[in-house]
């Protein structure tokens, strides 16, 4: 599979992504900084081994093409793009693969304040091996912000959380005569970095705001030997989970490997998930709110925009189409299935700890435990993320299923299609020769009736996907 993907560029180090490619990687990215008038751009690099010798490839690449990089070392991605945001820089580059293994790297970018996606990835392979258009040489300046960010990052929160449309009055916007809202005891929080970039600085802003934190890691693991960094997948979460009920914790907080993405688990050990806490946000927080969602995202997110008056704009799946589309709309919020939460106040980003930390004084403030919070929500009967092998072309049995499916039909991103109280979804892979399958119904019976309808064009692979829900 090539490392170009739709959204970031990522690989097997070693199997087509080595410092010699990397290097090519950011001699064509600093020319399309220069073609867009930007003479600067900020980069880091999460904790991996490879990182260093990458990221040193990708900063001589850069300098080769006349590009002044402002380099603030190995960082959680969210460091970095406050760095740019505090630098005035609209560029950046960051090295990481983010949730993958520790075999995996990649770069992750964004040009003159644009996301990565498919135009500029395909702008970047297609400059690979053009020469460098005259000028000097561009130099590197080292920066050090982390003592910057998490001092932003709490105050940042705190000034959110301070806005917000539905909160007890005091802390509200509403008329702060009113008497004192209920408040918890100190929180008491369980923390899993999974060993991953943010496990020295999240500790730190969670006991700042004053909460009692229990880590599960401490220290950064740079080959990920204790568990796979990827939150979003719920087995990674049981060391959490089980912990969390030992300590008679409040909430569980897991940060992916490069501290962009968050999950969360209540005091009962139930994984809350991010389209619950999007129509959290959507509830306290925000009036009306214009709301950019993935296309896998379960009904009850667009459900609670809609109830509140506001906008739900659906987009592909992928990190670059959902900030692209919060920029452009300028959204109040985004959010993936993954655990990415995109904040209009953050210029379109994400971030994971100011994520937790909002959450974290919801809970403060309302003096309600994250169960309560989220319980008038729901949760409807829905499947993970079913990843099936295929063997041919993933796009030609996506195209047997959309001919073959009934209902309401959109192709935003494969083919997703609406039926009675009900979605079904199957979209190719971009990493691997596979095809995603997700499916939503009223109850478990009516979620498989729904499967059974979307896939009946498709006998033999229906077949495959009928077992792993029944699984």
């Amino acid at each position: 599979m090539s490392i170009f993907k739709s959204c970031d560029i990522r690989g097997v180090v070693g199997d087509g992504l080595d410092a010699a490619v990397v290097r090519r990687i950011g001699r064509s990215l600093g020319q399309m900084v220069r073609r867009r008038g930007g003479a600067s751009i900020c980069v880091g690099g999460d904790f991996r081994s490879s990182t260093p010798p990458l990221k040193t490839a990708l900063t001589g690449g850069l300098t080769e093409a006349g590009i002044s990089v402002h380099d603030v070392g190995q960082s959680p991605t969210p460091v970095v793009c406050f760095a740019a945001r505090h630098l005035g820089l609209d560029s950046f580059a960051i090295v990481t693969a983010s949730h993958n293994p520790s075999e995996y790297n990649g770069i992750k970018f964004s040009v003159a304040g644009r996301p990565a996606v498919p135009e500029l990835i395909g702008e970047l392979r297609d400059g690979l091996d053009a020469p460098v258009e005259g000028g000097d040489s561009g130099n590197v300046v080292l920066k050090d912000v982390c003592s910057d960010y998490e001092a932003w990052v709490a105050k940042e929160a705190k000034g959110f959380l301070s806005s917000c449309a539905d909160l007890p009055p005091t802390v509200g916007r509403k008329d702060s005569s009113s008497s004192e809202p209920k408040r918890m005891r100190r929180l008491h929080v369980v923390l899993d970095s999974m060993s991953g970039a943010f496990t020295n600085i999240a500790p730190r802003v969670l006991m700042s705001m004053g909460y009692r934190v229990t880590s599960l890691c401490s220290r950064i693991d740079p080959d990920f030997l204790g568990n796979e960094p990827n939150p979003a997948r719920d087995p990674n979460l049981q060391t959490l989970v089980d912990r969390i009920g030992q300590e008679h914790a409040d909430i569980g907080i897991a940060l992916d490997g490069d501290g962009d993405r968050v999950i969360f688990v209540d005091h009962a050990g139930a994984i809350v998930r991010p389209e619950q806490i999007a129509a959290l946000f959507v509830k306290y927080c925000f009036e009306r709110p214009t709301v950019v969602y993935d296309v896998k995202c379960a009904s009850v997110l667009p459900r609670a925009v809609e109830s509140a008056g506001g906008r739900a704009i659906v987009q592909p799946s992928g990190y670059g189409f959902i900030k692209t589309t919060m920029i452009d709309r300028r959204a109040d919020m985004g959010v993936e299935v993954s655990g990415h939460h995109f904040f209009g106040v953050l210029g379109g980003g994400d971030d994971g700890l100011f994520t937790a930390l909002v959450v974290s004084g919801l809970m403060e403030m309302t003096g309600s435990s994250l169960t309560d919070l989220v319980k008038p929500i729901g949760w409807p009967a829905i499947t993970r993320d079913l990843r099936v092998p295929f063997q041919g072309d993933p796009a030609d049995a996506v195209e047997a299923i959309a001919s073959s499916c009934g209902g309401q039909l959109t192709r935003l991103d494969g083919v997703r299609t609406e039926y009675d109280d009900g979605w079904a979804l199957a979209r190719p892979s971009i990493t691997e020769p596979a095809i995603t399958f997700r499916f939503e119904g009223r109850d478990g019976a009516h979620m498989r009736e729904i499967a059974s309808r979307f896939l009946a064009g498709v006998p033999e692979l229906g077949s495959r996907v009928m077992e792993m829900i029944d699984d």
